[in-house]
């Protein structure tokens, strides 16, 4: 069936190509039904050949041009089913959500998700993806509706607007934007995440330096690699402040600044600890204050002016978006995105 293979570099991953020259016998193997099927010949001739390559994608090549994509680390996923008496789907379950001036809105879930996914996510991001986004939103909701019995709409984790103002606001183009979140939140109703039967905080960011980081005291969030984000548009940037305004914003003298010093980096390589002049901030701290996409950074100083050299943009962790984004459009669905950035979590559903 094959006659020839190769691995070669694809979107910063190895990949394997398998070239076949298609008799019209060998057309049903490419049907979905057969798929299972391919997907052993596919081992099978890798065994056969003792090719040093168990995982990831498979390209099927024919006359020049992949016919077919398949994922041989495509395992599957399975979902715990819970049988709870309270109703937590999407038009049951009630969210109540506190805005600053303390007024609370009460919504159903699913109203709840489409305004999150609005906020805080691209529509045009794919359909897989957006269904893992919307597990973790959801766990969120059910976290701190039962811990709190309501969710800020200024969260740090899900910025919330109402969905009468994105109605208004897309008017013309509203049912054709929130099309694929309103088919992601009703494939994915009641499904949520745990880490030893707790719900998880909603970590998730655009895209990171190559992997993802760790946390203290939380011990879902494991270093992943993540180099889809390497190709990302969202992966380099430069910004350049002068020195008047790096002191402004981090509130210290002129006077007081002389020099910068990392003292530590985490995990994944991003700044950890710093000391500017006599203070010393947080990696966070310096990426607010200074408002900058993430705190992995190179620091060019002159005489007047900091540049500051960024890798990624977010805070690095949990679910990356251009990464999960790239696992999706090479094959992968929701569960086995969610599985690749939370894999000591469990994926469940109510029923």
């Amino acid at each position: 069936m094959f006659y020839r293979y190769e691995i070669k570099n694809r979107n910063n991953r190895n990949s394997l190509f398998l070239y076949i020259s298609l008799s019209e016998e060998e057309a049903s193997e490419f049907s979905k039904k057969n798929e299972e099927s391919l997907e052993d010949k596919v081992k099978n001739f890798i065994k056969q050949n003792n090719i040093d390559y168990n995982e990831g994608p498979v390209y099927i090549v024919c006359n020049n041009i992949i016919i077919k994509s398949i994922d041989i680390k495509n395992k599957k996923i399975t979902i715990e089913e819970l049988i709870e008496k309270e109703l937590y789907s999407n038009n049951k379950f009630i969210v109540k959500v506190k805005h600053p001036n303390d007024e609370i809105s009460i919504i159903t879930l699913k109203d709840y998700l489409t305004s999150a996914l609005l906020t805080n996510i691209s529509y045009e991001y794919n359909i897989e993806l957006i269904k893992g986004i919307t597990i973790l939103f959801r766990t969120y909701a059910y976290k701190q509706m039962a811990k709190d019995g309501y969710i800020l709409a200024n969260d740090n984790f899900i910025k919330y607007k109402s969905i009468y103002y994105y109605k208004l606001l897309l008017f013309h183009d509203f049912d054709h934007i929130i099309s694929n979140f309103k088919t992601a939140i009703d494939e994915t109703d009641c499904v949520f995440i745990t880490y030893n039967n707790l719900f998880i905080k909603p970590y998730f960011h655009i895209a990171n330096n190559g992997s993802t980081d760790t946390l203290e005291n939380i011990p879902y969030l494991e270093k992943t690699p993540s180099l889809w984000d390497l190709d990302s548009e969202y992966y380099l940037t430069s910004t350049k402040l002068s020195i008047d305004e790096v002191c402004s914003l981090l509130n210290i003298s002129k006077d007081n600044f002389f020099g910068i010093k990392i003292l530590s980096l985490t995990e994944a390589g991003c700044i950890d600890k710093i000391k500017i002049g006599y203070k010393i901030y947080s990696g966070d701290d310096i990426k607010d204050l200074l408002n900058l996409p993430s705190k992995d950074m190179t620091i060019l100083i002159n005489q007047n002016d900091i540049t500051f050299i960024n890798r990624g943009t977010g805070n690095n962790l949990g679910l990356s978006l251009e990464g999960g984004n790239a696992l999706a459009n090479e094959g992968c669905n929701y569960l086995q995105i969610i599985n690749y950035y939370f894999k000591s979590c469990k994926i469940k559903k109510y029923i």
